[in-house]
């Protein structure tokens, strides 16, 4: 039986309502709000404090006069980045982010290696990068920087020094080494030169390498023209060497699936407040179907354990090596006004198939096999390579199924 009540009851229980609802917003409102005034309250005292202790070191300190305003900035920053428990976050000053954005780029400007402080007040040589000068003139990665254009870095400073290495596209650069003992003076030009993250050849067997290296922007490139030569040669069989690959640019890898895998979303990012996007879903309707072997190790990381990955539970792809990195985070870069910039952890990455999450883990190869003891992959030759010559064993079968 339908009960009718009188407008005035219906206006009081309409008005009771929207006094709950305004209720409920306003304390929620007035804890956001205390919980801000709680955080700037604290950060104020933060701010204090410090102040309180530069007042302190600088009236007290015997070496006062010799502290370096900038270096100090920028480690108060990172003091601050490293509290906040993401492992992977980083500030980067101006010129250390125009270095990164280069690198993804896929293009350097420079005397064609990398340094970075040892400790000692010295640089060392940490990258050599393939057709630049430094290579031209026989340096190598371990060599150690003392001078730079005839000035010591002991009387300039590391952070001094990294920016003098930094110079316009065609000018000089003049340095002081220390290899092994012994001095040697190199003049270097300072050039663009084009990254090469992507080398291949033909084996026995009818079987094709292709290594990566890193992921950038010409990655995807350079790995499409690696895959058409060895297709031209008649490779009839693949395997991609991602041992010692720590990632770089996850843009990078769509193109590069798309020429292996059919339409398939391969992995999905989880961001704050359990919001889910895709993150990576190929669309090509050319793929292959030859047998794929994948080397990795501990070195393998990032956007190459998220390649691997998406080889192994798409392409059916086998995994051969020893256990990965496990890093299945994703960062964000934000840009300050200065230049600088923070790469903060943003997302989780999620393998779309199996729905595993190996962040923390690494990826289990197929295949567990060591290299031999001591053996770096950067020096060893593939008859003595125990993870290569395992691939090309289960993979000659399949590429000579008459033998």
């Amino acid at each position: 039986m339908n009960r009718k009540i009188s407008l005035g009851i219906a206006i009081s229980l309409i008005a009771i309502g929207c006094a709950i609802t305004f209720v409920l917003t306003w304390t929620t409102s007035l804890n956001i709000y205390n919980n801000k005034i709680s955080s700037s309250e604290k950060l104020e005292g933060v701010y204090q404090k410090l102040q309180e202790m530069d007042v302190t070191v600088r009236n007290n300190y015997t070496d006062a006069s010799r502290i370096d305003d900038e270096a100090l900035q920028t480690a108060v920053i990172n003091g601050y980045v490293s509290g906040i428990g993401d492992k992977y976050a980083v500030y980067m000053p101006a010129q250390a982010y125009y270095e990164l954005q280069q690198t993804s780029s896929g293009v350097v400007n420079g005397a064609g290696f990398e340094a970075e402080a040892d400790g000692s007040g010295y640089l060392r040589i940490t990258n050599v990068y393939k057709g630049g000068s430094a290579e031209a003139n026989g340096v190598v990665v371990g060599d150690v920087i003392t001078e730079i254009d005839g000035r010591s870095l002991l009387a300039m400073g590391e952070n001094d020094g990294l920016e003098r290495i930094a110079g316009d596209i065609g000018t000089k650069l003049t340095l002081r080494l220390v290899r092994n003992g012994e001095e040697l003076t190199v003049n270097l030009i300072r050039q663009q030169i084009d990254i090469s993250s992507v080398s291949d050849e033909m084996l026995s067997d009818n079987i094709g390498y292709i290594r990566i290296t890193s992921f950038n922007a010409k990655t995807s490139e350079q790995f499409s023209n690696s895959l058409n030569s060895l297709n031209a040669d008649g490779a009839k069989a693949l395997i991609i060497d991602l041992r010692q690959n720590s990632g770089g640019v996850i843009s990078a890898l769509k193109p590069m699936l798309n020429r292996i895998l059919p339409a398939a979303v391969v992995a999905t990012a989880e961001y704050a407040g359990g919001v889910t996007k895709t993150l990576i879903e190929t669309d090509s309707e050319e793929y292959t179907d030859i047998p794929i072997a994948v080397l990795v190790d501990g070195g393998t990381a990032s956007a190459a354990e998220l390649f691997a990955v998406a080889l192994r539970e798409v392409h059916n792809a086998l995994l051969i090596g020893t256990q990965t990195y496990g890093k299945a985070v994703m960062q964000s870069t934000y840009e300050f006004p200065d230049g600088s910039a923070l790469s903060l952890t943003t997302a989780t990455i999620i393998p779309y198939k199996s729905k595993q999450s190996y962040d923390g883990v690494g990826l289990k190869p197929d295949y567990l096999t060591e290299l031999p003891s001591g053996a770096s992959i950067e020096y060893l030759p593939h008859e003595t390579d125990s993870q290569l010559q395992k691939a090309i064993e289960i993979l000659s079968p399949q590429a000579n199924p008459q033998q």
